[in-house]
């Protein structure tokens, strides 16, 4: 049995980011008898246990009222697959004597410290410092990401195995309207490290060359922040998941609006790997996100967007063309490295760290 310890993918949080990573890891471990440990410290009084199928089981426990179950849990596995350092915190004993894997998904301590969290991040410094010490592996979304840890923490490249999400769809046909003004679709909340008020602020100033479709789930705080721009072609609404592409194909731009700093440059956002395999060309402020920019793709920066002309129609297309082989490029990597992950977690072998 394959333990992961992290909450189970469901329609009440197929949305957020973390949980799409989750249901795409668990998707190349359908065929392995698994179970899902979502651990919380003052929730979950009451231990609820989920029997999916045959293969899966979701349990919502309370770290101090079932710490009998947790261990039995642990004890039994072969294998515990950590997502994030987050869930590291309830579980950090077990990786002193366990074989524990832990995908990094992102720099947990960096992020809280961005926010202002200061002591929330030096906690996490302490779990991730145990977390990637101790792991059989880690699991990272970017080369960058792991080339920081390797730094950081000067463990063996080995260890590291880098696993980028893609969705199984390949690129998608298009369904641009010829000879209307270009579509700009922003995907995403109104989240301050989503440049927000940058990205409104940049609708306002280009006016009416572009149209622009907003797909968020907070489609008030939206027609709040853009009420005095109804003249121009705005449209914002909140679409289920497997309808998102259809509205991707349709659109030529894109707005993801990341600063140069840390938690960006290691990113692997699922909002450009859907724009790139859409044909979308991203609108950035700067190209360094995770490891796009190594592998060569083509974007529009956002004062090219703000101050000159829009690139013409063959030129859109050329740079289409470059972003579908930049993505196949980088599909081929990461199938070759989640390969590598699964070998490693479901085959033979001791089942304590220490053997």
């Amino acid at each position: 049995m394959m333990l992961f310890v992290a909450d189970y993918p469901g329609p009440h949080n197929e949305k957020d980011g973390m949980m799409q990573r989750i249901a795409a890891i668990d998707n190349r471990f359908s065929s392995v008898n698994r179970s899902y440990l979502k651990v919380s410290l003052v929730g979950n009084l009451k231990a609820a246990k989920d029997r999916r199928s045959e293969l899966l089981t979701i349990y919502r426990v309370n770290l101090f009222l079932h710490l009998p179950l947790i261990l039995y849990l642990a004890l039994t596995a072969r294998c515990i697959y950590v997502h994030s350092v987050g869930n590291a915190l309830a579980i950090l004993p077990l990786y002193l004597f366990r074989r524990c894997v832990t995908d990094m998904h992102g720099v947990v301590p960096d992020e809280f410290q961005m926010a202002g969290r200061s002591l929330a991040a030096w906690r996490y410094r302490l779990v991730e410092r145990v977390a990637v010490k101790n792991s059989l592996a880690i699991v990272t979304v970017s080369g960058a990401m792991a080339d920081h840890y390797l730094r950081k923490y000067g463990i063996p490249r080995d260890r590291v195995i880098n696993v980028p999400i893609f969705d199984e769809a390949g690129t998608v046909p298009r369904h641009s309207v010829t000879g209307n003004a270009p579509l700009v679709v922003y995907a995403g909340g109104t989240q301050a490290w989503q440049n927000v008020d940058l990205m409104v602020s940049t609708i306002k100033e280009v006016g009416g060359r572009c149209r622009f479709l907003i797909l968020t789930g907070d489609v008030a705080g939206f027609r709040e922040k853009l009420s005095d721009q109804s003249t121009m072609e705005i449209e914002i609404k909140s679409v289920p998941k497997n309808e998102v592409y259809c509205y991707y194909a349709q659109a030529d731009l894109g707005f993801v609006l990341r600063d140069d700093d840390l938690v960006n440059r290691v990113a692997c956002p699922t909002k450009l790997v859907e724009y790139l395999s859409c044909g979308v060309i991203p609108i950035v402020i700067q190209p360094g996100i995770g490891d796009f920019d190594t592998f060569g793709y083509c974007y529009l920066t956002l004062a090219d967007f703000l101050h000159q002309e829009l690139p013409y129609p063959e030129r859109l297309e050329e740079m289409r063309e470059k972003n579908y082989r930049v993505i196949e490029e980088m599909k081929r990597s990461a199938l070759s490295e989640m390969q590598r992950l699964v070998n490693l977690c479901t085959l033979p072998g001791p089942v304590s760290h220490a053997a």
